[in-house]
């Protein structure tokens, strides 16, 4: 009963005119940009884009695959829908998240086997909490990543990343804090169905330091079933054409935070992570339209400084919900 409550909650928010502003919004650009990819001169920035990838020496793999490349802009609405947490002391409550999110990056290709990648991101979290814990509050945030990859060899590749990540939130309390993230990765290219990866991940917040290793492999079995056995987050991708792709598997949490009400300070976790489905279709000239729905199994919000006090949280399964727009430039096959 538990779980289907979730999903009414989840439902209800579909049909709530916040979440249908943010769909007309999604819809409005899908149809610019079906509009630009139909009347722009062939020369422009994604024809620049694919025309640089395909004379770059860096190797992308993926050439008999149907699915899509990597994105490089997006613009996405989540909500996470009633979700339970417990406190370690046997207080309890419940609590609400919307967020809507917009990224992007420019690739800058420096010779022939060197790619920088700089790029924004913008977000907006809302929390609905159910019960006297803490008033409700939103939190903003701003970040500049940076990346860098290089091709070694026909078979290696060397890859880097930072982002300082600017937060504000509404709590009564509230204080703007920082909050930087970062990781180096290796890939080596086994054969055009095989490759594997190697690396860490680092996370320097008010609340504490994270270090997530990322191991794993993607295995390209043909051209419509791809398994990517990446740790923390495996998943198994389905593309029957080059216009559908289903994937099945864990993401990063948009929904896990750590709060100090007393401080003031917010920041981001990915020490969660949520399981689901997401169904993605080609709209025009590297714009994907993607639903994705599924639930947050593991992933909290902890608080400290108020009358719950240094708490470790224990949270069910609720209901989460998504609509994301991208930009990913077809890769040469």
């Amino acid at each position: 009963m538990d779980k289907i409550a979730n999903y009414s909650v989840a439902f209800r928010f579909f049909k709530s005119s916040g979440f249908q502003h943010i769909l007309k919004f999604v819809l409005l650009l899908t149809g610019c940009g079906v509009v630009q990819a139909q009347s722009m001169p062939e020369v422009n920035f994604i024809t620049r884009t694919q025309d640089d990838l395909a004379a770059s020496q860096i190797n992308f793999t993926r050439s008999e695959s149907n699915l899509p490349f990597m994105p490089l802009a997006y613009l996405g609405a989540k909500t996470y829908a009633n979700a339970r947490v417990a406190a370690g002391r046997g207080d309890a409550f419940e609590y609400d998240a919307q967020t809507i999110s917009q990224a992007a990056g420019i690739p800058f290709f420096i010779g022939s086997q060197d790619m920088l990648v700089v790029g924004e991101y913008l977000s907006r979290t809302d929390f609905d909490l159910k019960g006297d814990a803490l008033d409700d509050f939103s939190v903003n945030s701003a970040g500049l990543p940076i990346g860098w990859l290089r091709q070694m060899d026909i078979d290696w590749q060397l890859a880097a990343f930072v982002m300082p990540l600017y937060h504000s939130s509404t709590l009564e309390n509230g204080e703007d804090n920082w909050q930087f993230m970062g990781g180096v990765f290796t890939r080596y290219v086994q054969s055009e169905q095989l490759w594997w990866v190697f690396g860490f991940y680092v996370d320097n917040a008010p609340s504490g330091d994270l270090y997530l290793p990322y191991i794993g492999a993607s295995w390209e079995i043909n051209e419509q079933w791809t398994v990517a056995a990446m740790m923390p987050w495996p998943a198994i991708s389905y593309a029957p054409n080059e216009n559908w792709a289903l994937r099945i598997g864990a993401s990063p949490s948009g929904a896990s935070w750590s709060i100090d009400s007393r401080g003031g300070s917010v920041a981001t976790n990915l020490d969660a992570w949520d399981f689901g489905v997401g169904v993605m279709h080609h709209l025009a000239t590297g714009f994907w339209l993607e639903f994705e729905a599924g639930i947050g199994g593991l992933r909290g919000l902890r608080l400290s400084g108020s009358h719950i006090e240094s708490i470790e949280t224990d949270v069910g399964s609720s209901a989460f919900v998504g609509i994301n727009l991208s930009f990913r430039p077809q890769a040469q096959r």
